[in-house]
């Protein structure tokens, strides 16, 4: 079986913690995208977290999963960052609130990269009220780790989908006090 080969688009560095989010191609294939979180110590790989998601040629918004800003504004506030990014985690995903959305995305220009949703607040909205329609429901149970720096974001998380444990990884890039830019990975919990 030929090797995957990883582009890594961006890269946060946050104290102990650094996350790199990929694209894994094989051929010269895009076959997935993955976020890999590692806890270090000087040199040494404390621990490592990875999931991928595969790739959909397909999107409800017109984007990829991988493309969109990269480069990180190191002149932003990172506390402010991940402060921004925790309460809209905090609100929407766990807690489920979602009557001030407004406050927390920014609205229509709220630019999505996960492949089922379509950009702005009405495309969250929209996606969230099929999948409640259907009987699927997404909640997170709460918040395990959060890398900032400048203007991106990244939280990973743990919570249930359709009635199952599953890990979210969510990386979003901050811009005039709310999230402007959000990428994805979520996938089944594997439970020992």
């Amino acid at each position: 079986m030929p090797e995957q080969i990883l582009t890594t688009r961006r890269v946060l560095i946050d104290g102990e913690y650094i996350v790199n989010h990929s694209l894994a191609s094989q051929d010269g294939q895009p076959v997935a995208v993955r976020f890999d979180l590692f806890r270090t110590n000087g040199d040494v790989v404390l621990q490592h977290w990875t999931d991928e998601e595969p790739w959909q040629q397909e999107t409800a918004n017109g984007h990829t999963q991988i493309d969109g800003q990269s480069a990180i504004n190191l002149a932003a506030d990172t506390e402010e960052t991940r402060r921004i990014a925790i309460a809209t985690v905090q609100a929407i995903l766990v807690n489920a609130d979602y009557s001030d959305i407004p406050a927390h995305l920014a609205g229509e220009d709220y630019l999505q990269h996960n492949h089922r949703f379509a950009d702005g607040v009405s495309g969250l909205v929209a996606a969230v009220t099929a999948l409640a329609q259907q009987g699927i429901t997404m909640k997170y149970d709460g918040i395990r780790q959060v890398v900032a720096q400048g203007d991106f974001a990244y939280l990973r998380s743990e919570g249930m989908f359709g009635g199952q444990p599953f890990v979210f990884h969510d990386l979003f890039r901050v811009a005039a006090g709310r999230c402007v830019e959000h990428w994805d990975v979520m996938v089944p919990a594997v439970r020992s």
